[in-house]
Formats: C-alpha cells, structure tokens, sequence
C-alpha cells in the first residue's frame, strides 16, 4: 500500500514540472491572439447576427472580453463547431496570417494540455487521500 501511495505521490509532484513552462507560454500568447483576433475580427464578426445585444455591451469589458477572443479562436481552429454554435451563415475568408492560425493552434494545445495536467493532480491527490 505504501509503495503505490509513493508512486501516486511521485506521479503528481512531477505533473506540476510541465506547468511551470507551460503556463507563462500560454499566458503570453493567449494576450497576443486577444490583442491581435480582436482588432482584425471585431469590425467583420463583433455584430448583431452572431452575438445578442447584451453581449455586444457586455463583451467589451476588461474580463468578458476574453470570452471572445477563446470564440474567435475556436472560429479558426474548429471553424465546424464555431459556426455552427455562434457563427451560423458566416462564409468569408478570415483576414489572419498564417502566423496567428498557428499560434491559435499552439494556445490551444497548451490549454488542452493544462487541462490534463489539472486531471492528473486532482487524480492524484484524490488517490494519495484515499490511500493514506
């Protein structure tokens, strides 16, 4: 019993390793792709057809505004599952480098992958608490 509580220990106390690179990285580029999607996508998609009135006043605000972007960014990296959610009947090309659709990418990759991270050490501290 004590060596897989040592090995539930040891699994979670490496997990918290990956975050301490992951985490600025996928700060410092998720405030990119906010300053970047908004000021390129706002004037042809921050409309009525696709966002309610109360969130074209509500969404323009410091902490909402990130709701947006993560829309934006879901509109280049499952453009499917954007449209057919919030952007139903948009069709036009999107006006992105293909530098940014690849930062969409990787920031959506590293959050994906926090959020394992995050399973992983509740998992693990679940477990170390059931064993001990």
């Amino acid at each position: 019993m004590q060596t897989i509580l040592d090995v539930v220990s040891t699994v979670g106390y490496y997990s918290i390793f990956p975050t301490l690179v992951i985490t600025p990285a996928a700060i410092v580029i998720g405030l990119v792709l906010h300053n970047m999607l908004i000021t390129r996508l706002d004037p042809l998609l921050f409309q009525e057809p696709y966002f309610h009135r109360k969130e074209l006043t509500v969404l323009t605000i410091w902490p909402f505004t990130v709701v947006k972007t993560m829309g934006y960014m879901m509109l280049v990296v499952v453009p499917k599952m954007a449209k057919w959610k919030r952007f139903k009947g948009f069709n036009e090309t999107l006006p992105l480098s293909r530098f940014l659709v690849a930062l969409c990418y990787v920031e959506l990759v590293l959050l994906v992958f926090l959020m394992l991270v995050a399973i992983v050490l509740m998992t693990t501290g679940a477990l170390s608490v059931l064993l001990s």
